[in-house]
């Protein structure tokens, strides 16, 4: 007989988080092309998946591109002022959010420390942890945690080059 905590996982469910910010460089590097640019680089790597999406960013993001929600449909984009206003909003995503435990993959889209708690606890619950962010921009602890890891070059996508070579 299964378990109730085993049944309450879905096969082939992922659930990912983007940080637009930490993955662009700053809210002032918010703008239409990059959104884009990282549109495509996450349908290319995961368009085929079933994924629910939650991004964030902080209000001066959404105040130099005003239409970033439609940059990226069928997303559920959260919006936190502060310094850390968005990793914080991601973190809890990750730990309150239902979905996230029932999923068998977690996609964490930025590499800021504040989700090493949060991917130390999902592997721990038997998540399969996938990393996609910008060289030297990962953190340490994720990058240890990651089983998977995809490196985006916003300005690489943006002139039409591939994706780096993931590890």
């Amino acid at each position: 007989m299964k378990s109730a905590k085993a049944s309450l996982v879905i096969k082939n469910r992922s659930f990912g988080v983007i940080d637009i910010e930490n993955l662009v460089g700053g809210s002032d590097n918010v703008n239409p092309r990059i959104c884009k640019a990282l549109q495509k680089c996450l349908d290319n790597l995961f368009g085929n998946l079933p994924i629910m999406w939650v991004a964030a960013t902080g209000p001066n993001a959404v105040r130099n591109h005003h239409l970033l929600a439609f940059d990226f449909p069928g997303v559920r984009l959260l919006r936190r002022a502060g310094v850390d206003g968005a990793d914080e909003c991601l973190a809890e995503v990750l730990t309150e959010e239902p979905a996230s435990r029932r999923s068998t993959q977690i996609i964490i889209v930025g590499g800021d420390r504040r989700m090493i708690p949060c991917a130390r606890d999902l592997k721990t619950n038997g998540c399969r942890i996938v990393i996609v962010g910008r060289r030297g921009s990962i953190a340490r602890g994720l990058l240890e945690i990651a089983d998977e890891v995809h490196y985006f070059s916003p300005y690489a996508q943006i002139n039409n080059s591939h994706l780096e070579g993931g590890i």
